[in-house]
């Protein structure tokens, strides 16, 4: 899609201003008013917004979320309230069976106490494995413009194994072999390392999961989708949605064409990609969003100094021959675990992706420069103990269709170094971490879009889902409008009032954004 950029603010529509009137004596006099009362404008392609009653008992779990999500400061200074329930899904719910399959988490949340007239419910899709609907539904509500929650209702919905303990399939010692192989590997015997890992993990989740190993992926997601659709009361469903929990909504969309709302679909990925044209892309984000890092980090006199990228770039460098061992007195799930390059790229990555955790991150790379492994140490297993990791490796390895064998991603891994050497070689074996798990019997397929116009997002400097990817995917879906986003970060909404204020009108006030519009950072 061919994008405007604008120097200030953001084009969001047509102007609405009128026509400016001229003076001119050579010109014909203009003619006189008609009596005759213009045309109705055409109506609305967005479906309204519907208030319903849920059928779902709820219960007051505030405190407990909060707690979880880390304290008071997640909800933005808001008095927000949270309510938690569960959907039966699988067959159950939709059946009316008092049984089902499974059970995916709802969680309502609301300004100020639950209102007790029925209000309009948007459901709100993390990106499995890596925030869940109810992070993201928090999240929302604590930073988006509070209009959002006036007359209007947020559900966080989760998926299939994203409860604690859904899906804990993978040793520790195995996912941490996973992200310390080294990034720089690019033959077959450099790479057995990171294979060996990778066939462990498969070996482990199919002999812990069994059956019910294929049925963690968008597929799944978007069958589990109605039902809670069902249970909310929702007639038509309006949703905003995050990577994966955006391409959950692309895929049941299109199988619920008649129930399909408004939906904001955010850093929406490519389902059909090849896998090298994914990790080239995905490498060039990341090499912005360092970029971005590193000036924010200048900006804010972090501890990496004049020239944080560099910092980075050295520490990275000097890891793939010297990793840091663990201090003697480390407690960590992995005795003895080295600091090495690949810990650290697979440590940046997800945290480039989320400007929050930029400080700690500036603070942990600064201290592996002066010797000391416990602050990389601590966010690797963060992310690798916080139970998305299992979550998110199976999700993504049912959704992929490509097994590239060993030979193969050693060529592409190679080439992608030389491009470059802190983020192409890693983003290219990660085609590997797939290859000993069976092939999905459903392979995704292009999205296509519906009849109701539907909001992309894009950011340019997100390293886990690319502008590019975005534009890909919005190029072929009937009546999408995308808007990127010149920012960093996983998501753009609600970054800025730019962004806020399109998908605000969007949702709300059934304007789609022209073809081209974009938000600066």
């Amino acid at each position: 899609m061919l994008l405007a950029v604008l120097l200030a603010g953001c084009a969001v529509g047509p102007s609405r201003r009128p026509p400016v009137a001229t003076v001119n004596s050579d010109e014909p006099a203009a003619p006189a008013p008609s009596s005759v009362a213009p045309p109705p404008p055409p109506p609305s392609l967005l479906p309204p917004l519907i208030a319903s009653t849920p059928q779902l008992d709820f219960t007051e779990c505030t405190a407990g979320q909060v707690a979880r999500l880390g304290g008071a400061a997640v909800l933005g200074g808001r008095d927000l309230r949270l309510g938690c329930a569960t959907v039966p899904v699988g067959g159950g719910y939709a059946s009316g069976s008092a049984t089902s399959a499974a059970e995916v988490d709802v969680t309502r949340v609301t300004l100020g106490p639950a209102p007790a007239a029925p209000t309009v419910p948007i459901a709100v899709l993390g990106d499995p494995g890596r925030r869940t609907g109810t992070d993201q539904a928090v999240r929302l509500a604590a930073r988006a413009p509070a209009d959002l929650l006036d007359g209007r209702t947020l559900y966080g919905v989760d998926v299939r194994g994203a409860a604690a303990g859904g899906v804990d399939c993978i040793t520790p010692t195995t996912r941490a072999a996973l992200d310390d192989a080294d990034p720089t590997a690019a033959d077959p015997a450099a790479l057995a390392p990171l294979a060996t890992a990778a066939a462990t993990a498969a070996r482990t989740c199919s002999q812990l999961l069994e059956d019910s190993l294929t049925e963690y992926g968008t597929a799944t997601d978007a069958d589990d989708l109605d039902e809670v659709r069902r249970a909310l009361g929702a007639v038509r469903l309006h949703a905003v949605g995050l990577g994966g929990g955006a391409a959950t909504l692309a895929r049941w969309a299109q199988g619920h064409p008649d129930q399909q709302g408004r939906l904001v679909l955010d850093a929406l990925p490519d389902p059909t990609a090849a896998v090298g044209l994914t990790a080239d892309q995905r490498a060039d984000a990341a090499r912005r969003a360092l970029d971005a890092f590193a000036q924010n980090c200048v900006a804010t006199g972090c501890a990496l100094g004049a020239d944080p990228r560099g910092a980075v770039t050295d520490l990275v460098t000097r890891l793939r021959t010297a990793p840091l061992p663990a201090s003697p007195s480390a407690t960590g799930s992995v005795p003895g675990r080295e600091v090495t390059a690949g810990t650290v790229v697979s440590v940046l990555v997800p945290r480039l992706a989320d400007p929050d955790t930029w400080p700690g991150l500036a603070a942990a790379l600064a201290a592996a420069r002066s010797g000391d492994p416990a602050g990389v140490l601590g966010l690797a297993e963060e992310s690798e103990n916080d139970g998305g990791f299992d979550l998110g490796l199976v999700s993504a390895c049912n959704d992929q269709a490509e097994r590239p064998t060993v030979d193969q991603v050693a060529q592409a891994a190679a080439r992608a170094r030389g491009v470059d050497p802190v983020f192409g070689g890693w983003f290219a074996q990660r085609a590997l971490v797939c290859s000993s798990w069976p092939v999905p019997t459903d392979p995704p397929a292009p999205l296509a879009g519906t009849a109701v116009p539907t909001l992309l997002l894009g950011t340019s400097a997100d390293p886990l889902v690319p502008l590019a990817e975005s534009q890909r995917v919005a190029a072929g879906m009937q009546g999408s409008a995308l808007v990127a986003w010149l920012g960093a970060g996983h998501g753009a909404y609600p970054a800025t009032p730019c962004i806020s204020g399109v998908v605000d009108d969007y949702l709300l006030r059934e304007d789609v954004p022209r073809e081209g519009t974009v938000c600066p950072p």
